[in-house]
């Protein structure tokens, strides 16, 4: 007299790409006085969310942070405020436009000496 329910849940294969990543990548990049620096940063996907970025400098110098869908002629997608440190939490899609798999990051030293950057940017696969 009862009613029987089965269940089917999908199961992907090892290396399946259906379910989100966390990708945290980190660099550092010297960038001179009153210059611009390009940084290109391996996310692992084409598509992906970005939701952290963190920037600080060994100077204590205040920066810009750009990043862009592609290296040349690419729509920007985030800039910071000019600033000695920078901690955004965000939610900002993003497709390689150049199909390398990278966020496309401007870092440029507003301060009056060289610097070292670090760079921590957290992102979610879209793939």
């Amino acid at each position: 007299m009862g009613t029987e329910m089965k269940i089917n849940r999908y199961k992907g294969n090892v290396g399946d790409s259906s379910s989100p990543v966390l990708i945290e990548k980190s660099e550092q990049i010297l960038v001179q006085n009153g210059q611009t620096q390009y940084l290109l940063m391996n996310m692992e996907y084409n598509k992906f969310d970005i939701r952290t970025i963190h920037v600080t400098n060994n100077k204590d110098v205040e920066s810009i942070i750009s990043i862009f869908d592609k290296k040349q002629n690419g729509l920007q997608i985030y800039k910071s405020n000019q600033e000695k440190k920078t901690y955004d939490i965000l939610a900002i899609p993003c497709e390689d436009k150049d199909t390398t798999s990278a966020a496309h990051v401007f870092i440029e030293n507003k301060g009056n000496e060289p610097a070292l950057f670090t760079i921590i940017i957290k992102a979610v696969s879209l793939q």
